[in-house]
Parts: C-alpha cells; structure tokens; sequence
C-alpha cells in the first residue's frame, strides 16, 4: 500500500488552493476534471446505448431518453464545466 503524504477535506484543498493560486487557475482546474468526469460519462452512456441496440431495446423510447442525456452531457456543443468557481461545502 503506498502511503499518502497529504490528507485534507475538499473544503481544505479548496482553501489551500485558493490561497497559492487565483480564482482563474483554481476554476480551470476544476473544468480540467469536470472534463474527464464528463468524458468517462459520456463514454458510459454510449456503452449502454450499444448494449441496448445489440439487444433490441433500442426503440424509440430508449432512444428519445438516452439521446436527450446525451446531448446534455456532450461536452462538445457545451461549455466546460463547471461554468463558475465550485466550493466544496465545509
């Protein structure tokens, strides 16, 4: 098991780096993992839309549902998230 050297909450992190870095960099890095949060999300819904049309239960229904998710969560046609600096809860 590899030891960690730093442990802190996410309202402790969300301090730390507010106070070595601006409000500009910290949001930027906050879109930089919102990016792959939303890629991976991405990525799972067109597995599931896959599996359900290798299955035969990609109807209209599946279809109107997923899609709609989809194009919610592209973040191709969206703006980078989050669109405003996050602050965790203390």
């Amino acid at each position: 098991m590899t030891e960690q050297r730093f442990t802190g909450t996410p309202a402790q992190v969300h301090a730390f780096l507010l106070e070595h870095f601006t409000e500009g960099a910290v949001l930027a890095y906050q879109q930089e993992i919102g990016a792959v949060a939303i890629t991976e999300a991405v990525d799972d819904v067109q597995t599931v839309r896959a599996q359900a049309d290798n299955e035969g239960l990609y109807n209209g229904d599946w279809r109107e549902g997923w899609d709609d998710f989809f194009d919610r969560i592209n973040p191709e046609p969206n703006c980078p998230s989050p669109t405003t600096l996050f602050a965790p809860p203390a």
